[in-house]
């Protein structure tokens, strides 16, 4: 035992009974004045910045270190006083100004203290700064001239009353801080969570027993640490664990582990745009323009992909099944109906069963496959990894259902949108950001809309809107709103894009609260009492969501045909996660009317192009809804090179045509199919299109004719403000507008 206390050597070593019975003797023998409740004094080796670096056991500190005491094994300077160099100075002296300026290049994170080396610095959030009144120079902190008039350091700190009376006199010697300091963007690793536990929280209490007791009694809770860890340590053990409730240190913890740990982050400015102050502020927002140059130009489209997170930070669950509970993803097992009778072949819970029991209690009938269901959404993402590297594309468009079961982890408003925090973080990690990547498609953008799982599925008040903020926090997820819209501008090609990002959500939206509880967002069976979205602008009840959710869609409807009916660019396309066969009038009119070409979809899950184009008017609409974050609609077909239950698509844009590949999981393309532009009749485009003459005997001229003659007397209604002696030109008119009878535009001058 050297002189100051310190243990040089592994004599030193005593059990945890000697350890507790030293204390007790310290403790009892310890001065009154120097006694301080468990509560005063500061967590963590650095006690606040109090701790000299020397220690104590029998004997008292030196008295060269100044106003001391004995605590806990170390000398803390007492009351009044701040560390440095392993000398008490005056409060006054902690560094508080040009925090820049006077940090060294020394860290107290492990040691606890700031070595001597660099001058007079005090140990702050595991960084070492030089004290008011000092400088730094040639990395060495200068001993501060308020102390004694010199340098003297503890006999200043110790003077009487007529030394600290000279202090307040004299002024911190900054003259040398001449620079201003300019202030520093903040970095989006910046942890705003981090933090030290006050004395008496459960988290302290909890680090205090895991330093004295725990790493004794169950060694194996702490790897990598042992009894002479730092505090700061034990609390970020504790933290991952999610014990205690305890913050992320803001220094001196474990290994970073950005992958299974990462930190809250703060929003910031991405593609300068502002972060929303709530989650609906940019709803109907144009996003700054993407200018995509080449000729070889794809696009992907991918939807219902994120599986089940598994166990996240702070003992975050999202598990299903037995052996769900490690890092996701992990395909959610869900019921399955026969692909020729629609009736149902295996329930959720047998599914469930399914992946639990590694297919050792799984009903035939639901068709599991271990090499295919277990990993379906890295299947289909290694796919689109291979055909990314060949492809490139220039941007995604995801149709939702991104984070199964219910959305990103938490209650919507529990975490303002000025941040990500960690959990959110994590699922975006795993879910996310460590799935899709790669050569093609790293930094690609990914233009998506939520889902009804993003929402909650069975309830409301998930964190969807961390979704949106995420926005904020990343390189290529684009989410700013529910609704919004993309314009892309091909420039090597001489065509534009305008993309359509629009929430349909009010398909599972049931006003009926009792109704179909598992898939009812609004449902009362799922959704706790009392859950309210309303500080943040969403649902405030469940009574009210129906009636949110309409809002929600009616409001979306109307912008997208005000932009549609105003669009000059050369295609059109609709993002929204709920299939191709809801609201056909609506996709029909958008069609027929504002020109819409194109319909991606999903929420069924399998890859198709809609069945029934009729039912829209001519309009193409597919749904990918394969993306392997949830079992298949319907068994996979191991013997059908061209099974279409998991997978993704390929849009091969040009100025006059999409071609469009439906790829499935063994990377096969299944289907393609072309789109051509389509100009609706109450476009602006339309109207600069040049008129169509009625040509004699063409099936226009014969109906027209019809109308004229014998129509407007038989049906008079089907022919609204029109008489038989009204211009040919009106009648054609009417049925160009309605899409009828192939009427082009006519000549109406």
């Amino acid at each position: 035992m050297e002189e100051d206390g310190a243990c040089e050597s592994t004599k030193c070593d005593v059990s945890l009974r000697q350890l507790r019975a030293d204390k007790l003797t310290l403790e009892a023998e310890s001065n009154s004045e120097e006694a301080k409740s468990e509560e005063e004094w500061y967590v963590g080796l650095a006690h606040g910045g109090k701790w000299t670096g020397g220690t104590c056991w029998w004997h008292g500190c030196d008295g060269s270190r100044g106003p001391t005491m004995c605590h806990h094994f170390r000398c803390i300077c007492k009351d009044g006083y701040v560390a440095a160099a392993g000398k008490c100075y005056p409060d006054k002296l902690t560094p508080s100004t040009h925090m820049g300026l006077r940090r060294t290049e020394d860290t107290c994170t492990v040691r606890g203290y700031c070595a001597d080396e660099f001058g007079p610095a005090a140990c702050i959030d595991g960084s070492c700064f030089c004290l008011e009144g000092s400088v730094l120079q040639n990395g060495k902190c200068q001993e501060p001239s308020v102390i004694g008039g010199g340098t003297g350091g503890a006999e200043g700190a110790s003077g009487g009353a007529g030394t600290e009376d000279k202090e307040e006199e004299q002024a911190p010697a900054t003259e040398m801080l001449t620079t201003t300091e300019e202030p520093e963007e903040e970095e989006p690793e910046v942890d705003p969570d981090c933090g030290i536990p006050k004395a008496g929280t459960e988290c302290f209490k909890k680090v205090k027993w895991a330093m004295s007791d725990g790493i004794y009694a169950n060694p194996t809770w702490y790897k990598g640490l042992t009894p002479n860890s730092p505090f700061t340590m034990f609390q970020d053990n504790l933290y991952r664990a999610g014990e205690g409730g305890c913050p992320r240190p803001c220094s001196g913890g474990l290994p970073e582990d950005p992958l299974h740990f990462p930190k809250s982050v703060l929003t910031r400015k991405t593609r300068g745009m502002e972060p929303p102050k709530h989650p609906f502020e940019y709803n109907g927002v144009e996003w700054p323009k993407m200018t995509i140059r080449g000729t070889n130009t794809h696009v992907f489209a991918v939807g219902d992909w994120g599986g089940l997170a598994g166990t996240l930070p702070h003992n975050s669950q999202i598990i299903q099944y037995t052996g769900g509970q490690t890092m996701g993803p992990h395909t959610m097992g869900r019921y399955r109906t026969d692909a020729k009778t629609h009736d149902l072949s295996c329930s959720t819970p047998e599914m469930s069963d399914c992946f639990g029991t590694n297919g050792t209690n799984c009903p035939a009938r639901c068709g599991w496959l271990k090499d295919v269901d277990v990993p379906a959404q890295h299947l289909v993402a290694e796919q689109m990894i291979k055909r990314a590297r060949a492809n490139n594309p220039d941007y995604l468009l995801n149709v939702g259902d991104n984070f199964y079961w219910g959305g990103v982890f938490g209650k919507c408003g529990a975490t303002p949108m000025s941040k990500v925090n960690d959990v959110t973080r994590a699922q975006f990690n795993w879910v996310f950001e460590n799935v899709y990547k790669g050569p093609g498609l790293d930094g690609k953008p990914w233009l998506s809309v939520l889902g009804n799982h993003d929402w909650g599925g069975r309830e409301m008040d998930a964190a969807w809107d961390q979704q949106i903020a995420y926005t904020w926090v990343s390189k290529r997820w684009v989410l700013p709103a529910p609704y919004w819209m993309q314009t892309v501008d091909y420039v090597d090609q001489g065509f534009t894009v305008e993309i359509f990002m629009i929430d349909s959500n009010i398909e599972d939206a049931d006003e009926d609260t009792s109704a179909n509880p598992e898939h009812n967002i609004c449902g009362a069976l799922h959704n706790p009492p009392g859950a309210s979205c309303a500080k943040i602008g969403g649902p405030s009840s469940i009574q009210e969501c129906h009636d949110w959710f309409q809002k929600l869609w009616d409001d979306g409807a109307a912008w997208a045909t005000t932009k549609l009916q105003k669009s000059e660019a050369d295609w059109q396309i609709m993002v929204t996660h709920f299939p191709c066969g809801h609201k056909t009038k609506f996709y029909k009119e958008l069609h027929l009317k504002y020109g819409l070409d194109l319909l991606v979809t999903g929420h069924a899950h399998y890859q198709l192009m809609y069945w029934s184009p009729e039912k829209l008017g001519g309009l193409t609409c597919f749904i990918t809804g394969g993306g392997g974050g949830i079992t298949s609609e319907n068994n996979v077909e191991l013997d059908d090179p061209n099974d279409h239950q998991y997978g993704f698509f390929d849009l091969t844009m040009t100025k006059d045509l999409i071609t469009i590949e439906s790829i499935n999981w063994r990377g096969n393309v299944i289907n393609t199919e072309t789109v051509e532009q389509y100009t609706g009749t109450d476009t602006r485009k339309a109207e600069l299109e040049p008129c169509v003459a009625l040509e004699p005997g063409s099936k226009c001229y014969k109906s027209v004719m019809w109308a004229m003659k014998d129509g407007v007397y038989s049906n008079p209604e089907w022919f609204p403000g029109l008489k038989s002696s009204s211009p040919v030109a009106k009648f054609q008119e009417l049925f160009y507008k309605q899409h009828k009878n192939e009427c082009g535009k006519p000549c109406l001058d």
